[in-house]
């Protein structure tokens, strides 16, 4: 580095004509100007061109390249950064036209590349909730959200309550999901749902779809969802669901006829039945072998194997032990009344009888029973109803010893392929309950819950959907951009369901307005990922934020002594600090310094935060904005003030970074005995000769941050000692040669005019 005695003896000794001659004027003095050159503009002039020198080495390394990121279909594609080598037969074509060869891109940051990617992976991870998620149209219309006021803030019992909210079945499906997410899972979400239903008055076909849905749903899958032991106990289930409802429908038959049932006080099945069979709602038919207290007994046999109760149907079995043709029938359903599942021999002998009576069984019970226990034989005389077609299908596989995936695959291609949704609806959307029974007795939840959805019942799809995800029994699918069903190429029966999709486009219409609602919801989704690798509840908290702008009531605030006080997010997480620091990480990404700053304080994330001030405040030292850094001095002084945990290296380059900005400030406001002597504290700028080899041989220790404006300091603190000198020379002309001077460079630096112009006298 030039003392300034040298740089005014270079000014003094080149004299005019090589100055003017130098390459650094050229293009910018005439022959007009020249003749008013002084001290000072040929000083100035000097100094812009040795010090813009390094300047201009750094701005080369540091300039911003120009990229260009293209969004394709399998995400962020950037051009190579490899030069491209052209020969001289690249550039001629066989038209004999010449090609422009591709522009080489060479002495790219690496720092500011990363950055740009990153900047890219947010703004694609916020638009992520309406572009990818929100791709198809939805179901039912959505209105658009409105901003949040200050009046819906939650209170700080965490309670929340939206003018705004109409849809009161809405509320209380959230309000019940948010009792059990506060209770961190030990409140049974089951029971939960079970009062939203109850309390929301839901009745009519959405009260059969929570029956639907309850009656498998109590208890959570000890095995995979594809396992044997999973579908034994959805088989269970489901038969003893729909064997109650046919009692449910016996019990209703006989209160309604009691004169004709003649039931009087006679418990237990075998009274029910007996009562409704009295009713006689059913066409005649031929009862064959015996009959007990009047009634055929193939048809009390059948009716109590189709309540359930297996026990009471082992009493009419007692009077057909004497014939020998159905033998087999009654031993099998002697042993699934005690062991609950059928032997495999007598399974073998069963359909060995079976083939012998075929062609001569005409009672339609006693068909019936063989068909409950075989299965796949002619039962459409008593499958007259949805929920006895099912039974049929369903209570052959539960009593089978040797149940196997492939056989109630086949149960499910029947329900959704082979009949569908053209059978079940023939007559619109307003039939979605058959099907919907169909599909989830049949265990295919992922398409019940989808066809919910497209028949308009977003509140019971989202809610059924987190029910079965929450107790293991939802197959999830593997990208959260797929579509909202996605059918498995290899086995049509099975089906992924994509979870994010769905809770997307229901929390769309109140993002905004309810923000503990949809972070409710979005809190189920910890764990998926966005395309980028984001996790899909970190990324809808920052997106919450930065559309909000309620970060305080979402991540907490910092106390005046450092303290955070929680948030809404704290009722999910014990530890939010990870999440915290994201939505930082993305706020800086975003420009927000200044709020990013108070976000790493609030994750705890000191180090973070110095960082973030130390590259604001290097950048903005660089570009000279006076406000900026006025603003910046002041949140770091803030930030050494309530910081824990700071790194020190990072402190004190932050500090010597303020200290830096302290010293421009001097520069800028022409103090120049103040500004000398806090560089000389600083020791970056050698003040003497024999303090360069020191400087020089610490600068490896200087960081980086602070490299980056060692130009403009010694511009700014070279203009600012250069003026003082000349104002003080100029003084001391006016005043006379012996006149006393101050200055701190009065003693060694003297100058007389000559001339017009200045002259450095020894």
């Amino acid at each position: 580095m030039l003392h300034f005695a040298e740089i005014l003896g270079r000014v003094d000794h080149q004299g005019l004509a090589t100055l003017l001659g130098n390459s650094l004027f050229q293009g910018h003095l005439n022959t007009e100007n020249s003749k008013n050159f002084t001290v000072r503009n040929g000083v100035e002039q000097e100094l812009c061109g040795v010090l813009g020198g390094s300047e201009n080495n750094w701005d080369r390394e540091s300039h911003p390249v120009q990229r260009k990121l293209m969004f394709g279909e399998r995400g962020i594609e950037i051009p190579s950064r490899q030069p491209t080598v052209h020969s001289s037969e690249d550039t001629i074509t066989d038209d004999g036209m010449t090609e422009v060869p591709e522009a080489v891109i060479d002495d790219v940051d690496d720092e500011e590349l990363d950055e740009d990617v990153s900047r890219v992976k947010v703004e694609t991870d916020r638009a992520f909730f309406n572009h990818m998620l929100l791709v198809r149209p939805a179901a039912v219309p959505i209105n658009p959200a409105h901003a949040m006021d200050k009046d819906d803030l939650p209170l700080n019992n965490g309670t929340f309550v939206n003018k705004n909210i109409s849809d009161r079945r809405e509320l209380l499906f959230g309000d019940k999901l948010h009792k059990y997410l506060k209770s961190q899972g030990k409140k049974s979400l089951i029971e939960l749902m079970k009062e939203a239903v109850e309390e929301s008055g839901t009745d009519g076909a959405l009260s059969d779809v929570w029956n639907d849905v309850t009656s498998l749903l109590h208890r959570k899958t000890v095995t995979g969802r594809d396992d044997v032991t999973t579908t034994a106990n959805l088989l269970e289930d489901a038969c003893k669901y729909l064997q109650s409802v046919f009692s449910e429908h016996m019990q209703t038959v006989v209160e309604r006829n009691l004169e004709v049932a003649e039931r009087g006080g006679i418990p237990g099945t075998r009274g029910l039945v007996n009562a409704f069979l009295k009713v006689g709602t059913e066409e005649p038919f031929q009862p064959e072998d015996d009959s007990i207290d009047g009634m055929p007994t193939w048809q009390v046999t059948y009716h109590c194997v189709r309540a359930g109760d297996m026990h009471a149907a082992a009493e009419t079995l007692n009077r057909l032990k004497s014939f020998p043709q159905c033998a087999t029938l009654v031993a099998s359903l002697n042993h699934i009344s005690k062991h609950k599942k059928l032997d495999a021999e007598l399974k073998k002998k069963l359909k060995v009888e079976w083939r012998h009576n075929v062609g001569h069984t005409k009672d339609k019970y006693k068909r019936a029973l063989y068909a409950a226990l075989l299965g796949g034989l002619e039962s459409a005389a008593l499958a007259d109803t949805l929920e006895n077609w099912i039974w049929f299908k369903l209570y052959p596989l539960h009593v089978d010893p040797q149940l196997t995936p492939l056989l109630f695959q086949e149960v499910q291609k029947a329900v959704s392929i082979d009949y569908g949704e053209q059978y079940f609806m023939s007559n619109g959307k307003t039939d979605f309950q058959y099907y919907f029974t169909a599909l989830w007795l049949s265990g295919q939840f992922e398409r019940a819950i989808y066809l919910l959805h497209e028949c308009g019942q977003r509140v019971d799809s989202v809610h059924v959907a987190v029910l079965a995800h929450k107790l293991g029994y939802l197959r999830m699918s593997q990208k959260s951009t797929d579509e909202m069903l996605v059918v498995d190429q290899s086995d049509a029966t099975k089906c992924y369901l994509n979870l994010a999709r769905l809770i997307v486009s229901y929390t769309k219409n109140f993002e905004l307005i309810d923000v503990p609602r949809s972070l409710d919801y979005w809190f189920l989704l910890k764990g998926i990922t966005t395309p980028t690798g984001s996790d899909v509840f970190e990324m809808a908290v920052s997106r919450s934020v930065y559309l909000t702008s309620q970060s305080d009531a979402i991540l907490g605030k910092l106390t005046p002594d450092g303290r955070r006080e929680k948030g809404l997010i704290d009722e999910y997480l014990d530890d939010p600090s990870e999440v915290i620091c994201r939505v930082a990480t993305d706020t800086e990404l975003t420009g927000e310094w200044d709020q990013a700053v108070g976000l790493y304080l609030l994750a705890g994330k000191a180090t973070n935060a110095a960082k973030l001030l130390a590259s604001e405040i290097s950048e903005t030292l660089r570009a000279d904005n006076k406000e900026k850094i006025a603003e910046l001095v002041h949140v770091a002084e803030q930030f050494k003030s309530v910081q824990r945990g700071c790194q020190a290296s990072e402190y004190a380059t932050l500090s010597l970074l303020v200290d830096l900005a302290v010293l421009f400030d001097h520069c800028r406001n022409d103090e120049a005995e103040t500004a000398y002597g806090i560089s000389s504290q600083l020791r970056l700028i050698p003040t003497e000769p024999d303090q360069v080899t020191v400087i020089v041989n610490e600068f490896h220790m200087v960081p980086q941050k602070i490299r980056e404006v060692l130009p403009d300091t010694c511009l700014h603190l070279m203009k600012c000692l250069v003026d003082h000198c000349i104002r003080q020379s100029t003084t001391q002309s006016n005043r006379g040669a012996n006149s006393a001077n101050t200055s701190m460079f009065s003693s060694s630096n003297r100058y007389v005019k000559q001339e017009g112009i200045f002259v450095f006298q020894q």
